[in-house]
């Protein structure tokens, strides 16, 4: 009895030692498991608490809680990119103890899933783990696991918003195992968290980055707006100005009795109106570059008579200062160019006006103009304005060329303008293929230098004199008066005051005049008796019928008979598309408003008597 008493009491003994023994077993697994959900929060707590700053920083602490929580070596996080149909993917983040956090987004690598690992992709994207001893997996496997040291591996796949959006792995690179259900569940919410953190911060990123944008963007369009509406009012005070004094000098005039007093009226009403036509020039050129429509024209000119021409405009405002203006030309300049000559008057009044205008009386101005470059027909001019004059400072340079800027806000006040001539100039410049730019200091004058490309011209080898220049410019100041006695001109023309002046310019030439108030009345009166008229002066917007139309339609009646009339535009339209416009409905030429007597002669002549 005493010896199975004995038995029985070392069964029962070994009985409760097993049970002992599974019960300290299921009480580490708890403690193990709370362990891990400890770390899960502890990783949470760090990604949680994160700015956009620190981000990066927290997410490698959560990453080291959850590798010290399952004794892994390597923590490594990729996401998928889809390309071409294909699925990638490329490491964003990794820790290694003893290690540097290593980020990736720099330097970021497509990887195609079967260069990464065969069979991954189709494993993962099903939702499922690669838990398993690297020893066991196949050679291939075996060759791109072995020689970084990982004894055991489990890659678990990240979803996010129900996409497979890449996957989490762990390397224990210390001893074989196979992970766990519980470590493998805590690692699929520990690799939600962080997809999900990251995820989180990217969007914090782009939000921030957008707020930084529109903010610079706002920050620039108020500036453009502060800059515009300072242009306004000095546009504004530039044309109610002259206006101002053509209105008073007419009154003037209509009350004087004396011939010289309404004659000193009319120069004065003719001076403002000249620059009133200054200020709507530069404002249709700025127009014309807004919408990126500013041409060259180029034609064949001599280089010295061009800059006569713009030192006769600009020896008069000197002359009134008492200023001296020296002119410097290197004799390896061509002495004939090709090149749009006009644009390129623009700029040298534009620069030497300002010039005048800033340096002080009696001050000195001076222009140097040199051959950088010479190849293929082809050169390059170098251009410099300089002065001594109040200076620009260096931090005005730098917007010195931008639309609607001025070097000071009180620059409009105190010396006129309206701040559009450099960016004009800059911008002809540019079309010629050259670059413009400044060098100056306060009180120490200015230096405005520019170069441009032109070709060498053919013409003659002999510089006109000074002299000469001036009075061609003269002569072209007094119109040459056309005898025109037996034409017959047709004025298509709503404005009555617009016929008026255009009858007052042409009744010494002897040219009979008829008028038509809109387009359908010309069509009638040339339709009526299609040989009377031997040109027609066509304005383009009319009533009832505009000026293209009624050409058209003109042409259209008039296309079996012999001669020809010219019909010239005669309009305030006067860019590029406009003359196109005018030529493709059949007109021979254009006749910009406000009206040029001499650009009147000249095209009655040319028409009317050279054929």
């Amino acid at each position: 009895m005493k010896k199975n008493n004995h038995k029985k009491n070392n069964y029962k003994k070994n009985e409760l030692e097993k049970l002992m023994c599974e019960y300290n077993k299921m009480i580490q697994g708890i403690e193990y498991r709370d362990n891990l959900l400890k770390s899960v929060n502890h990783a949470a707590a760090f990604l949680l608490n994160s700015e956009a700053d620190t981000f990066e920083e927290n997410l490698y602490n959560s990453m080291q809680v959850m590798a010290e929580a399952v004794k892994v070596d390597r923590v490594y996080i990729w996401k998928n990119h889809d390309i071409d149909g294909k699925l990638y993917c490329s490491q964003l983040y990794e820790w290694s103890e003893n290690a540097e956090p290593q980020q990736d987004n720099e330097y970021t690598v497509d990887i195609a899933y079967e260069e990464v690992m065969l069979g991954l992709e189709e494993l993962l994207s099903n939702g499922k783990s690669l838990n398993n001893i690297v020893s066991k997996m196949i050679p291939k496997h075996q060759e791109h696991l072995v020689p970084q040291g990982i004894l055991s591996i489990i890659i678990v796949p990240v979803f996010l918003h129900g996409e497979f959006w890449g996957f989490v792995g762990f390397d224990d690179c210390s001893k074989e195992r196979i992970f766990t259900k519980e470590e493998e569940s805590i690692l699929r919410s520990g690799s939600l968290l962080f997809a999900h953190a990251y995820h989180r911060n990217e969007v914090i990123k782009r939000i921030s980055e957008t707020s930084q944008e529109l903010e610079t963007a706002l920050d620039k369009a108020n500036a453009a707006s502060r800059a515009k509406g300072e242009f306004l009012s000095n546009m504004s005070h530039e044309m109610r100005t002259p206006l101002n004094a053509i209105i008073g000098m007419a009154t003037i005039g209509k009350k004087a009795t004396a011939v010289e007093d309404k004659n000193h009226a009319l120069n004065k009403i003719g001076d403002a109106s000249t620059h009133l036509l200054g200020v709507i020039n530069d404002v249709l050129d700025m127009a014309k570059i807004e919408a990126n429509k500013l041409n060259l024209a180029s034609s064949e000119f001599s280089f010295m008579e061009m800059l006569h021409k713009v030192l006769t405009v600009i020896n008069f405002r000197a002359d009134e200062k008492q200023q001296k203006i020296t002119v410097n030309v290197d004799k390896s300049v061509p002495q004939f160019i090709i090149g749009d000559e006009q644009r390129l008057i623009q700029v040298l009044t534009n620069l030497l006006s300002n010039a005048v205008k800033f340096t002080p009386e009696k001050g000195k101005i001076r222009v140097n103009t040199l051959l950088e470059n010479e190849k293929n027909g082809v050169c390059t001019l170098r251009i410099e304005v300089i002065d001594n004059g109040i200076g620009i400072s260096t931090e005005k340079q730098k917007t010195l060329f931008l639309p609607f800027e001025q070097a000071e806000k009180g620059t409009s006040r105190n010396y006129g303008g309206t701040g559009l001539g450099l960016t004009i100039s800059k911008r002809i410049i540019d079309l010629m293929n050259g670059h413009i730019w400044v060098e100056s200091e306060i009180d120490k004058g200015a230096a405005f230098m520019f170069t441009i490309e032109v070709l060498c011209g053919t013409g003659s080898n002999d510089f006109p004199d000074e002299s000469a220049a001036i009075d061609d410019n003269k002569r072209n100041e007094s119109e040459t008066i056309v005898d025109l006695k037996g034409k017959k001109l047709l004025i298509a023309e709503d404005v009555e005051i617009n016929c008026e002046i255009l009858i007052a310019f042409l009744t010494d030439t002897g040219i009979e005049i008829d008028c038509a108030e809109n387009g359908k009345i010309a069509v009638d009166m040339v339709a009526e008796n299609p040989n009377k008229y031997d040109i027609i002066f066509m304005d383009m917007q009319m009533p009832k019928m505009d000026g293209l139309e009624a050409t058209r339609q003109i042409r259209k009646k008039l296309e079996k008979q012999e001669k020809r009339i010219p019909i010239i535009a005669m309009t305030a339209n006067v860019f590029k598309e406009d003359v196109e416009s005018c030529i493709n409905a059949g007109m021979d030429d254009h006749l910009g408003k406000p009206l040029d007597i001499t650009k009147i002669m000249a095209l009655l002549e040319k028409y009317l008597i050279t054929g």
